[in-house]
């Protein structure tokens, strides 16, 4: 390319982005930051109260000690609790769908905060959650529909879960000097002894997932949720996804997608410049404090589904491990097993081991990787 034209082009788009500066007002204690649904149909609410941070801190902190209050168009008024540090929780909701409902929070520094009156949200149920194998991986999809027509703007979170094992099967461990902690051999492991084979791990949504089908003639959903790319220790034994949905009003959903744009679609040149997250929260003791957040009640909906790797031929999963054979004594496990753990016995018997075979402990010890406490639902 040429280089006068090179330097141009560098020059144009530089001079195409312009610095954001922020409206908003600087406040010491951050901006009050209000997440989740009131869920109404028999499940727990989970409210989270949190206060911005700068760029510098990765976490907002947790808002404790607030009162938070659900008040109703008729006076009526239901408290949630405080259960663990800003996570204000209330279970069981059957409200009156005749009715319209708002947030009432006051703040340990004796701020207080009105969200609108909202009626509640209509939420199918979800049909199926449904997956395909493609080249890439295993796509899941969300399905579901409203007769009524009238949903129409969709939010989904989901957790998924998956067991998966060690490469190897450890029926060794060794036998270590109380006083010095020096390996002195191996010896047979008991049934009584932590299992290392067997583990789970999970892993929750971090970004917006939404839909909509309000451009559509019927409000029908089907949509990607997820993909566990091929060769995932994610399927290497058994996985399992657990989705959530909402619905939300079109103002609420306009708020979701700001917030989506303004969290993963920022850093280019080229990307929109962030927008303010106005919502339907607003700070009455200080009118001019900006709130993050929208307030919302449907009633959520869920569904799990498991997916087995024997449902899927060749799906590549490898430890990639190896074992290296140390002879069973002191010295040796002492100048060739540093940093390996025991798996098995190589030559000899439980009762008299020779040697072992011993590997790296992410190969043998799930736990380093995972829990070995089975979920409660797990099969």
């Amino acid at each position: 390319m040429n280089k006068l034209l090179f330097l141009a082009l560098v020059s144009l788009a530089t001079g195409c982005k312009e610095k954001y500066i922020s409206p908003a007002p600087l406040v010491t204690t951050g901006y009050l930051v209000v997440e989740g649904v009131i869920n109404n149909g028999g499940g727990v609410t989970n409210l989270k109260l949190s206060r911005t941070t700068d760029l510098k801190n990765n976490s907002n902190i947790t808002e404790r000690a607030a009162i938070v209050k659900l008040e109703s168009s008729s006076n009526g008024v239901l408290q949630l609790k405080e259960n663990f540090a800003g996570n204000y929780s209330i279970d069981n909701l059957q409200l009156d769908t005749s009715l319209k409902y708002r947030l009432n929070i006051i703040t340990g520094n004796n701020e207080q905060y009105l969200s609108d009156f909202v009626k509640i949200r209509n939420n199918p149920p979800i049909d199926s959650i449904s997956w395909t194998r493609q080249n890439k991986g295993v796509e899941i999809f969300v399905n579901t529909h409203d007769p009524q027509n009238n949903s129409l703007y969709y939010q989904w979170q989901y957790d998924e879960t998956w067991e998966f094992h060690s490469a190897y099967f450890a029926t060794l461990k060794y036998i270590i000097q109380a006083n010095t902690g020096i390996k002195l051999g191996v010896t047979a492991r008991l049934p009584t002894d932590p299992e290392m084979y067997v583990c789970y791990q999970s892993n929750s949504s971090t970004s917006l997932l939404l839909g909509s089908s309000v451009k559509l003639s019927q409000d029908i959903i089907h949509l990607p949720v997820t993909l566990v790319p091929n060769a995932s220790w994610k399927l290497s034994v058994l996985y399992s996804v657990f989705v959530k949905q909402y619905t939300w009003s079109r103002e609420g959903y306009d708020f979701l997608e700001r917030m989506k744009k303004n969290t993963e679609s920022v850093g280019s040149v080229f990307d929109a410049q962030p927008s303010e997250l106005n919502g339907n929260i607003h700070c009455i003791s200080n009118p001019a404090l900006p709130v993050i957040g929208f307030f919302n009640i449907c009633t959520v909906r869920e569904k799990r589904i498991f997916i087995k790797n024997s449902e899927l031929p060749l799906w590549g999963f490898s430890e990639g491990c190896t074992t290296e054979v140390i002879e069973n004594n002191r010295d040796s496990i002492l100048k060739k097993a540093s940093g390996l753990l025991p798996v098995d016995v190589a030559k000899g018997d439980p009762f008299l081991i020779i040697s072992f075979n011993a590997a790296p402990p992410s190969c043998v010890d799930c736990t380093l990787r995972g829990t070995n406490v089975k979920p409660f639902f797990w099969p």
